[in-house]
């Protein structure tokens, strides 16, 4: 494939021996003590950003009830992002340990799609949604959002033991 430079002065050839349909859906890294990655939500991505994100708490020396709670934000917060973005929209996570406690945040592209307190009961057996970020906060989890005129960052801080 052959594509115009930025400044226009000559052309830049990409070659991918990768399959257009297997292109990965999720990229993971870790850098300066935190996991970040970009993915496109499903069930496969999101369990693999759970898995990932309980060993890299794990391996900081994050009590493993911590961990749970922070995997189970991590469950939570996607599956708002993809109510609010709707399916196939790119989140980007990133899970660290700091002095407050463990940090977890979802970024998505929809700004005006604010999370918001379900008047669902906790133990209504009956609800298919809206009760995860009131469990949360029943667990100890702060939860605050960060906004930009482009995105939003819901943040889950759990305290440490």
């Amino acid at each position: 494939m052959t594509s115009a430079t930025c400044s226009g002065t000559g052309t830049m050839v990409h070659e991918s021996a990768a399959d257009p349909d297997q292109l990965a859906e999720i990229y993971l890294r870790e850098q300066d003590g935190m996991l970040v990655g970009h993915l496109i939500p499903s069930q496969v991505t999101l369990s693999e950003l759970r898995d990932r994100v309980g060993e890299f708490l794990k391996s900081a020396g994050t009590d493993s009830d911590v961990a749970e709670i922070a995997v189970l934000a991590v469950s939570e917060l996607v599956g708002n992002a993809v109510r609010a973005c709707d399916e196939g929209v790119p989140v980007i996570a990133d899970a660290h340990v700091s002095k407050e406690g463990v940090v977890v945040g979802i970024t998505d592209p929809e700004p005006s799609r604010l999370p918001t307190p379900s008047a669902v009961p906790l133990d209504n057996a009956e609800a298919d949604s809206g009760r995860g970020l009131a469990m949360l906060e029943v667990l100890g989890v702060d939860i605050t959002v960060e906004l930009t005129p482009f995105s939003k960052r819901v943040v889950c801080t759990i305290p440490l033991p």
